[in-house]
């Protein structure tokens, strides 16, 4: 059991992009950490990093939450150990590009259940246990996919929007409770996610690389957003106004406009983006 009473979050999708970079953040504020990946060898490295850097303590707990049950290792992984969890960052994803009737079944299943019920079950599982402490933050990583259709990204947008309904809703039924929930939708980030799509290959002015934002911006914005309690955080003031603006056109116009945004230069079978890497 941890003996000193700094607090520690879980962080998952931490070996690369996004949760790569909150975990640097948590860690540079004091904070110890449970890091989350399919990645062990990814993990240890930045353990020691976040280590001999910071002097915490950071666990590593390489689990792949796209496989059922996953969800329930990593909360077996802190409660084995004595860790008293104080914060959950989900930000572990994977995106599938291309037509869906194309994609693979099985790596759709996948997807699915690591963007949506590891997410959902990590939060009921933690979120209990901060409901009873009477004290907690959740921060849910989406995507400024989840405010309209994506074509091409179909069952991907569709999970991240899941991600954000969940996520406000969740945080009304707790506000009283002591505990936060938010969510924290970026655009296109300079991660190995978009760098995949672009071998993958869609040359729109949407996926430019100019136009990304860096990794540690995102993380430094979501973890803004979490440490002070806020519901809902769009990266980048371009994707603000241009979520703003969808409101008011009808549902069939923003659906073809993304359709052009997003499509593949060829329509063939499209490998999927790399996991943990939103």
């Amino acid at each position: 059991m941890m003996a000193d009473t700094a607090e520690v979050y879980v962080v998952t999708g931490a070996s690369t992009g996004i949760g790569l970079e909150i975990a640097r953040i948590l860690a540079a504020r004091g904070i110890h950490l449970v890091l989350v990946s399919r990645s062990a060898d990814k993990l240890e490295v930045l353990a020691k990093e976040l280590h001999r850097r910071h002097g915490i303590t950071a666990h590593v707990c390489p689990v792949d939450l796209s496989v059922p049950g996953s969800a329930k290792d990593v909360a077996r992984f802190t409660r084995e150990r004595g860790i008293v969890v104080d914060g959950l960052v989900n930000n572990a994803g994977v995106g599938l590009y291309g037509e869906h009737t194309d994609l693979d079944p099985e790596a759709l299943a996948s997807m699915l259940h690591l963007n949506v019920l590891s997410l959902c079950e990590l939060c009921q599982r933690y979120g209990l246990d901060f409901k009873r402490r009477k004290r907690g933050r959740i921060l849910n990583v989406a995507s400024t996919a989840a405010y309209q259709p994506a074509p091409y990204f179909a069952a991907y947008g569709a999970s991240k929007t899941f991600v954000l309904n969940f996520s406000e809703a969740l945080a009304m039924e707790l506000e009283g409770d002591g505990v936060t929930v938010s969510c924290l939708s970026p655009g296109p980030t300079d991660t190995p996610f978009f760098r995949d799509v672009d071998k993958q290959s869609s040359r729109t002015p949407h996926f430019d690389r100019s136009a990304r934002d860096d990794a540690r911006t995102v993380a430094r914005i979501g973890v803004d957003l979490m440490m002070s309690g806020g519901l809902s955080g769009v990266v980048g003031a371009t994707n603000r106004l241009r979520i703003w603006s969808m409101r008011f056109a009808p549902r069939k116009l923003v659906a073809r406009v993304a359709k052009r945004l997003l499509a593949p230069t060829h329509l063939s079978r499209l490998a999927p983006a790399p996991p943990e890497a939103h």
